[in-house]
């Protein structure tokens, strides 16, 4: 669902995601702060957004060098732990070349502190992410430009100096004329970055000196050089050098994000532009009773084959869902209340101790949970894989005796449908909100049995159902859903492969019309209570959904993806109970 015109994104992988979350344990555990959270590849601070610029923690090429991963997390506690975010942005420069090395020399700087400070496991991670990354810089287009050298030598040359590391002898060799051409007119700023490493303000003195100093030999390097060698240019041949965000990459496929102007514009309500076509309809009459029952015969064979242990997945569910319950009393206990009726036993007998009743508890899933399926075109090739996971799920919830309710959403036309016919002939209105006719889909409701429910499942294999999809709508018809079942807990697992997607809404109003009216949504759901998570199939959904589990887009419903889905759904209600007692 990328809206981007550029390469199709490989797909984010489980792999990816585990490797994501031990990068974030580890800096969660460095710097003793449990607040710290990724949304994508961007960190909070609770809600507030952490920066993390520096050139050589962005190289996507390095993702698959694990001590490169290491040195990453490393790094990032390194400026975490010691960097005041302040003070470093009140002198930055507004030059971008100036900006990027002045950024990078507070990073370095960190890094050093950490190093010298830590383990030597900590120091030869965060040596072999930098060294890893000059060698990828070796082979990229930044080095064949004198811009380009430049500025590389210069972040070789104070690396060096602030660790008391010799560099490395193919880069030595490369760098060595502009090396003795420039250290001269830096030697004052490289001695104090040396002495003052441990004092942020003074260290910021001299690395402001060396950034500005460095931004006016590129601005001369221009003017000596023809007009096709800019440093813009240069600088876009190694991108990640300027402090870009690390969101703008496109090398795995992720959820994009941004604000919508015309969400902005109506004071961040929704809108509709017409409700008169909007549906909501038993999925199984969509599909005849043959074609029904001949889908469910060709799942019912292969589900057979995946050799699920249905009892052993539900007992692990309900251990996750199952809560203490208030259940009458227990009489006849030697501690407690006093019994009323047993008054006069305790004065005929003094020695009787057994007069006390006790509250009785027992445990109970007492949760409701909905299952709501994106379908959406590009759904439509994962959608047998993501039948029989969700009719395990359906099928282990059963079992334990909790409710379930199975949804799905889609439009009933593409670009738009009658609703976009109405606007054109009606003058057009600006940013009129949401346009396309919206389909809300049941295909199990909570009153039905899980047996009678799974057989209604083999609807989604209708292939003429996925069309595009509105996702904040959906959530919030899903969620009222919920609520009318008898529970104290409600949980929504959406499974989705991408970001909201109607091209007429999208075009109308802007590319995030839909996907800050989702946010919303799941922001207010939860505080009134809702548990809302999210199943990604190839995608990275952590800017919608705070807890979500990303499935390989080729993912296999095994045991080891109920394993994963289990684990999932037991930390979303374990913060979730956590919220609420605190």
């Amino acid at each position: 669902m990328s809206r981007a015109h550029h390469p199709e994104p490989a797909p984010f992988t489980r792999a990816q995601q585990r490797r994501r979350e031990l990068t974030l344990a580890t800096i969660r555990s460095e710097t003793g702060n449990p607040e710290l959270k990724l949304r994508g590849e961007r960190f909070y601070n609770g809600a507030v957004y952490v920066p993390i610029s520096a050139a050589h923690l962005q190289a996507h090429d390095l993702y698959h060098d694990a001590q490169a991963q290491r040195g990453r997390a490393d790094s990032i506690s390194a400026r975490l732990l010691f960097s005041d975010p302040d003070v470093h942005r009140s002198t930055m420069p507004a030059d971008p070349v100036a900006g990027m090395l002045y950024d990078l020399l507070e990073q370095f700087r960190t890094e050093a502190l950490l190093s010298r400070n830590h383990q030597p496991g900590t120091q030869q991670n965060i040596r072999h992410r930098f060294d890893a990354w000059s060698r990828l810089a070796l082979h990229a287009n930044l080095m064949e430009s004198k811009l380009g050298i430049l500025i590389f030598t210069v972040i070789q040359i104070v690396r060096s100096r602030l660790f008391s590391t010799p560099i490395d002898p193919e880069i030595e060799d490369l760098i060595e004329a502009t090396r003795a051409g420039i250290t001269p007119s830096l030697g004052s700023e490289l001695a104090g970055l040396r002495r003052n490493k441990d004092h942020q303000t003074f260290y910021g003195r001299y690395a402001l000196s060396l950034a500005e100093k460095v931004s006016n030999m590129v601005s001369e390097c221009e003017n000596n050089e023809d007009g096709s060698e800019r440093s813009e240019q240069i600088l876009s041949a190694f991108p990640l050098l300027l402090n870009t965000d690390i969101e703008a990459d496109n090398t795995y496929s992720s959820v994009t994000g941004g604000n919508s102007k015309s969400f902005e514009m109506h004071r961040l309500q929704y809108r509709v532009f017409n409700r008169e076509f909007d549906t909501e309809i038993d999925a199984c009459s969509l599909v005849r009773k043959a074609q029904l029952t001949e889908f469910r015969s060709h799942l019912d064979k292969r589900f057979l084959h995946l050799g699920l242990n249905l009892r052993e997945i539900s007992r692990r569910l309900l251990l996750c869902l199952n809560q203490k319950t208030r259940d009458g009393w227990q009489f006849e206990e030697e501690e407690g209340y006093i019994d009323g009726s047993r008054l006069p036993q305790a004065v005929s007998s003094p020695t009787e101790r057994r007069v006390f009743i006790k509250e009785h508890f027992v445990e109970r899933p007492d949760s409701a949970v909905t299952l709501l399926i994106d379908c959406s075109g590009s759904m439509r090739q994962h959608m047998e894989n993501i039948i029989h996971l969700v009719d395990g799920l359906v099928r282990a919830l059963g079992i334990g005796g909790v409710p379930t309710e199975v949804l799905g959403y889609t439009t009933c036309a593409w670009n738009g449908g009658r609703p976009y016919k109405k606007w054109l002939m009606t003058g057009r209105q600006a940013m009129p909100g949401r346009m396309n006719e919206v389909c809300h889909l049941i295909f199990k409701d909570a009153g039905t049995h899980w047996r009678q429910g799974s057989k209604n499942l083999a609807a989604l294999m209708k292939g003429d159902i996925f069309r595009e999809g509105i996702d904040g709508e959906a959530i919030e018809w899903a969620c009222a859903r919920s609520r009318q079942i008898d529970a104290s807990r409600h949980l929504l697992l959406v499974i989705s492969d991408g970001s909201p997607m109607d091209t007429a809404t999208n075009l109308i109003n802007d590319d995030f019309y839909l996907d800050n009216h989702l946010k919303q949504v799941i922001a207010s759901r939860e505080k009134q209570g809702d548990i809302i998570t999210a199943l990604g199939v190839g995608v990275d959904l952590s800017r919608f959904y705070p807890l979500n589990l990303t499935l390989d887009i080729d993912f296999q419903p095994d045991s080891a993806t109920f394993n994963d889905v289990i684990t999932l759904i037991a930390e979303s209600v374990r913060r979730s109970d956590g919220k609420r007692r605190s």
